[in-house]
């Protein structure tokens, strides 16, 4: 016997087959396990065991299909949780596979609590913290970001010269202009609006005012006069200046109404744009503020799935997970989460075990989240009161004599 950990969790794990043999037997033999990583649908049962107990014949339900050579893990928590650690050999028949195995693990604790399984959307996670590898602004973390940026840039946002200068990110749905800074990575600049020789400036970092919209100056010209524009400048932000496939995401745009935006200006610009792009990129989190799927719950521990493939990338090497975790109907509960273990499927979604810190500052969250969970419970004993009420009115003799009849 030897033993493992994973992320906290200790286990004892047996190789000696005729062990395992006795294990698999008594316990598991024809019961419905499930499959760690998978979904809660995903269930199978071990149908014969060789008799060195090295092969076994799994029958998979049908939305299962392992690969060839895949290791899989079948669990099932009895008083003690328990993982049969397998490689799938051969396919039988539809949904019946060989699988080797290689050896059985068995929780040295017991868990405290039963796990609620969770159907209906009726418990799920949003608001999860991460902390990006790669910058990247997106419907979920723009909103808190700029929130933030505004206001630590607050002072120098309100310029004493040209008024307010806007932050912004590139969207769909916005002006021809803001499109051609994006794709050209380019400054749009026009210093004085109302010369014809600030639209036809034709230096390499700003964007040809004729180019991209014709000839046509007069009518730009008559446009920004019925605006009481003087001056105009969109300077795109965060992109990697070494990656030529890359695009910006993010600007500065000024419409000055007052002063003329000059040449000489433009360095104090460039340092506001880098300042933003390092506070953005160096920022300690983002919040996704998405739903996650809660696929079970007790007082101490849920497992979550997350689809994202952004966020994946971000949370895989994570040892913790702050998040708020919402029963419906009722106000978010802010929950830091010890990952205990994690498991990608073959779709490329991401399954997180976690342990809920006991920490004084949360105590407040716990006792709520205690609250919701036994609620939970008393409504679901409930309702299977209820079902079973209904069971035995359709069983009793008195029915089945006016069946009968």
């Amino acid at each position: 016997m030897s033993a493992r950990k994973t992320q906290g969790r200790e286990y004892d794990t047996l190789s000696d087959h005729s062990v395992i043999y006795k294990i698999i037997k008594s316990f598991l033999y024809m019961e419905k396990l499930g499959i760690k990583g998978g979904s809660s649908a995903d269930k199978c049962e071990i149908i014969n065991i060789s008799n060195n107990s090295e092969m076994i014949t799994v029958r998979f339900s049908d939305n299962f299909q392992p690969a060839s050579n895949e290791r899989i893990l079948l669990q099932k928590t009895l008083k003690k949780h328990i993982e049969l650690n397998c490689r799938t050999i051969n396919r039988i028949a539809n949904n019946e596979f060989t699988l080797q195995i290689e050896s059985i693990h068995i929780a040295k604790e017991n868990r405290k609590d039963d796990r609620i399984f969770i159907r209906n959307d009726s418990v799920f996670a949003t608001n999860v913290v991460y902390h990006p590898k790669q910058f990247e602004l997106n419907h979920h973390t723009s909103p808190n970001l700029m929130r933030t940026i505004l206001e630590t840039f607050s002072q120098d946002l309100n310029h004493p010269k040209f008024g307010e200068i806007k932050i912004g990110s590139f969207e769909r749905g916005q002006e021809l202009k803001f499109n051609i800074v994006r794709k050209t990575k380019k400054i749009f600049f026009i210093p004085d609006t109302s010369k014809t020789s600030s639209y036809t400036e034709n230096l390499p970092q700003f964007v040809n005012y004729i180019t991209y919209f014709g000839k046509n100056i007069l009518s730009a010209i008559r446009r920004y006069r019925n605006e009481s524009i003087t001056s105009e400048l969109i300077l795109p932000i965060l992109f990697d200046k070494n990656d030529k496939d890359s695009y910006p995401k993010a600007y500065l745009w000024v419409q000055s109404k007052v002063e003329p935006i000059l040449a000489e200006d433009l360095p104090e610009l460039y340092a506001l744009a880098n300042k933003v792009s390092e506070k953005i990129e160096s920022s300690d989190s983002v919040k996704a503020t998405n739903r996650f799927d809660i696929l079970d719950i007790s007082e101490s521990g849920a497992r979550i799935k997350i689809s994202d493939k952004n966020i994946i990338y971000c949370l895989y090497p994570c040892e913790t997970l702050k998040f708020d975790l919402v029963f419906k109907g009722k106000p978010p509960i802010p929950i830091n989460g010890k990952i205990c273990w994690r498991t990608m499927d073959r779709k490329g979604k991401l399954y997180l075990g976690l342990k809920f810190e006991q920490e004084k500052e949360l105590l407040p969250s716990l006792r709520k989240l205690e609250y919701n969970i036994q609620s939970l419970r008393n409504k679901m004993h409930a309702k299977s009161d209820q079902n079973s009420s209904l069971v035995k009115i359709y069983r009793s003799p008195n029915a089945r004599k006016r069946k009968s009849k």
